[in-house]
């Protein structure tokens, strides 16, 4: 940059800053010649020349209604209403700046021309086109060191400045018009881009200049040659602020805590654009683009995962050649060495007891180790043996359900395989209980018996609806034995209509046959419950 435009630039802000003082101190000066609430000399207290009190009167505010003020908000109140409140103040240093800003803005001799605003060429990343909104802006020098306030000043100036009514559009040519409305658009452009931050972040992930990292130096040439390149990691970074160390005399302890931090917590923010990325300012609406934008973050994951091994890599080649690594690494070996060849009696009695020690550790923890496998085995016997039993015990079960096969309340024979194939070495102790309740020795005591033995075990073994189907066979059983205890026997009437029910109306294979019975036998005025219709039928 030509010395001459540098001090074009310094001219200029050196302008702005100096009418802005101006402004401030007016304002503010004039304010405070006229601070005057109320006084009378009899109000002076120990000599002073002048007092400011208040009167019960109220304060008018904004819109014309009376507030009454007290203490200390009645003198904030007093102060600001004349200026001199330290919100007022940064006020009117706010206001001066957009003051000058819009001063600056009418002076026709503005240098659009100068270093900040050189515009670079426009980049094309993908199906994007990325312009340059600082040079737009004239931010050109600070770039992305630009804060958010900055370029809402900017946006506000060059919006007047260069806005097409004032540079005279009406009265240019055609082609000269189209470079006035261009360069406006450009301006109100990089406003919505800067002020967006992943919109910003795209922008300065483009606008960064391409480099490559150093993989090896001369000696002597370690900061010249790798810390430009921190530097430049710097601006991605998620992290503020970013701890670069590129003091060659710097404590251990801070180049230390430089490449823990590039090492594992540097994360960076850049992106990069893909040529087959989406344009989500063509979505149909919030799925699409947000479909859209799942596909371009997929496609940029590629060159993601590449940059953070480069980085990676980098940070290594870092460690490796940076003189101070290479100087603590060197002395934490000589104190290695020096430690090992100065051993001295005592030490190694030492080093002689503390093997020992381990050894005793070692052999204790080989018998533990021993022990150990030893109960694993019992263990693993018991459930051997365990589950050896269970089988015995489902044989026994399927036994049971032979006997129950076509009782009322009996599951059925694929029923009976879920339940025992459900049942584990858990339920070991449940299934011998049941098996052993319903059998003496190695006979099945009853159907009765049979049934409840199979109902209890899908209980246990599945558990939900299968308690209510117990509960209900017990309940049969129940009301059969108090039938049985009553002696109802059965007459010949009864035991026609029966053969009549159970052969020619509900044949074998009707479904809840029995109960169908039961139901047809009370009809008749012959009432009788399922199971006895059955242990009837059976009987005949």
């Amino acid at each position: 940059m030509a010395d001459e435009d540098l001090a074009a630039i310094e001219r200029m802000v050196a302008m702005m800053e100096l009418k802005e003082r101006e402004l401030v101190r007016e304002k503010v000066h004039a304010n405070f010649a006229s601070l005057r609430i109320a006084w009378t000399p009899g109000a002076i207290e120990n000599g002073a020349t002048s007092a400011v009190y208040a009167s019960n009167a109220g304060v008018h505010v904004d819109g014309g209604s009376m507030k009454e003020f007290a203490g200390h908000a009645f003198h904030e109140r007093a102060r600001e209403k004349l200026g001199l409140s330290a919100v007022c103040e940064k006020k009117l240093a706010k206001a001066a700046s957009l003051a000058a800003l819009d001063e600056a803005a009418m002076d026709d001799d503005v240098d659009f021309n100068s270093p900040e605003y050189k515009m670079k060429k426009t980049k094309r990343r993908g199906n994007k086109e990325f312009g340059d909104h600082y040079g737009a802006l004239g931010l050109a020098l600070k770039r992305f060191n630009a804060t958010k306030e900055e370029i809402l000043e900017r946006h506000r100036f060059l919006t007047v400045a260069l806005h097409p009514d004032k540079r005279g559009v009406a009265q240019v040519s055609a082609a000269e018009a189209e470079k006035i409305e261009q360069r406006y658009k450009a301006v109100v452009t990089a406003m919505e881009v800067l002020t967006d931050k992943n919109r910003r972040r795209e922008f300065d992930s483009v606008d960064a200049p391409e480099y490559n990292f150093p993989t090896e130096c001369e000696d002597g040439d370690f900061f010249a040659t790798f810390m430009p390149s921190f530097h430049l990691l710097a601006r991605f970074s998620e992290t503020k602020p970013v701890p670069i160390c590129d003091d060659p005399d710097a404590e251990w302890d801070e180049v230390r805590k430089h490449y823990i931090f590039w090492a594992a917590k540097f994360s960076s923010w850049r992106e990069f654009p893909h040529e087959k990325e989406n344009d989500t300012e063509t979505a149909h609406d919030r799925d699409h683009r947000r479909q859209m934008e799942k596909e371009n973050k997929r496609l940029r994951a590629e060159s993601k995962k590449k940059e953070q091994q480069e980085i990676r890599r980098f940070v290594e080649n870092a460690q490796k050649y940076d003189p101070r690594v290479i100087k603590q690494k060197a002395a934490e070996k000589a104190a290695r060495d020096a430690k090992k060849l100065g051993r001295t009696d005592s030490a190694r009695a030492l080093a002689e007891e503390d093997a020992k020690k381990k050894a005793e550790e070692e052999a204790a923890a080989k018998v533990a180790e021993e022990a150990n496998k030893a109960k694993k085995a019992d263990a693993k016997k018991e459930l051997e043996k365990a589950k050896k039993a269970l089988r015995k015990d489902k044989q026994r079960v399927r036994a049971i359900g032979a006997v129950a096969e076509g009782w009322v309340d009996y599951p059925g024979d694929a029923e009976l395989e879920s339940i025992c194939d459900a049942l584990t070495v858990d339920h070991a102790d449940a299934v011998k209980a049941a098996c052993d309740a319903a059998m003496n020795g190695d006979e099945v005591k009853g159907a009765w018996d049979a049934v409840a033995c199979i109902l209890s075990l899908a209980v246990t073994a599945k558990g939900g609806d299968w308690q209510a189907k117990a509960d209900e066979h017990a309940s049969r059983r129940a009301e059969r034995e108090a039938s049985e205890k009553v002696g109802g026997a059965w007459n010949a009437d009864e035991t026609a209509e029966l053969e009549k029910a159970s052969k020619q109306l509900f044949p074998l294979g009707t479904i809840n046959r029995w109960d169908s019975v039961a139901a047809h036998m009370a009809a008749e005025g012959k009432p009788r419950t399922a199971m006895d219709c059955m242990v009837k039928a059976r009987s005949m």
